[in-house]
């Protein structure tokens, strides 16, 4: 079978499945199990497969056919231009979560050190971390192969001396002292209880305790409007990820006193995504 034809029969396959986006995903597959680059693909469409890749490819398009996420089939995605290891039981790094790391991107000092609650596989702290060479970092995660996967992204971009790596699920056991941190950034679950079963059904593979926000998905934004103020400089932020504007307008009502709403954040779909203060 040749490079050509197998992207097509991939992409019928994915297509009768029911599948956004068929074309695009079947060449990301046939990439992958042939492991070749796209130039490659491209530039030989007659290249004949090895029986081992079609059978290959064909397990992954089944599996992708199944329901299961592309990202977890893949084992990598890209998330602010570096490619991050990805696997079950961890959130897969999604675009959106961009807009965090630009925000504390403009905002962070020279030697700034911030932390990030919910790490997941790292993406926030290694963003910064390596746009970044004078900040250093602390990331908290609850579950042990988050941060099992954080540790493997990290230390793939050569950053884990810079980042403490740190497991717990209450904010209290972290080992940050009163005033030490510039920024706290989180992604934190956010979606209500109630709605987690009518979730897409490709979400509810990724980890549920990375998504439920307890029952009105203000949970974790209670937990950490509680924490994060003394822990932060007078002038440091404190910046989440949200699921709209009505969620964001939400916050700015229940935020401390100590903390100063400056602004709900857009991202690239021009969706409300993240909310900031500062500590004052």
């Amino acid at each position: 079978m040749t490079l050509s034809e197998a992207r097509r029969r991939t992409a019928e396959r994915l297509r009768a499945s029911g599948l956004e986006s068929p074309a695009r995903e079947a060449e990301l597959l046939l990439l992958d199990a042939a492991g070749i680059s796209r130039s490659f693909l491209v530039a030989h469409p007659f290249f004949s497969l090895e029986d081992a890749v079609v059978r290959k490819l064909s397990e992954m398009t089944a599996r992708r056919c199944a329901g299961e996420p592309l990202q977890y089939i893949l084992g990598s995605w890209e998330f602010y231009g570096r490619p991050l290891h990805v696997a079950p039981g961890v959130l897969i790094p999604r675009s959106d979560t961009e807009v965090l790391v630009e925000q504390a991107l403009s905002s962070l000092p020279h030697e700034g050190r911030f932390l990030d609650w919910g790490t997941g596989s790292g993406c926030i702290p290694l963003a910064l971390l390596a746009e970044r060479p004078d900040l250093s970092a602390v990331a908290v995660d609850a579950n042990p192969r988050a941060l099992g996967l954080s540790w493997r992204n990290l230390k793939k971009y050569g950053l884990l001396s810079r980042c403490l790596l740190w497991h717990s699920r209450n904010p209290e056991d972290i080992p940050v002292r009163d005033e030490e941190l510039d920024l706290v950034v989180s992604n934190p679950p956010y979606i209500p209880s109630s709605r987690l079963s009518s979730l897409p059904g490709e979400v509810r593979k990724e980890p549920l305790s990375a998504l439920d926000g307890g029952e009105d998905g203000f949970c974790w934004y209670r937990e950490l409007f509680r924490w994060a103020p003394s822990k932060l400089r007078h002038g440091g932020r404190l910046l989440f990820e949200i699921g709209d504007g009505e969620q964001g307008g939400h916050l700015a009502e229940i935020a401390p006193s100590c903390l100063i709403f400056t602004g709900i954040f857009h991202d690239m779909s021009r969706k409300p995504r993240a909310v900031s203060w500062l500590r004052v």
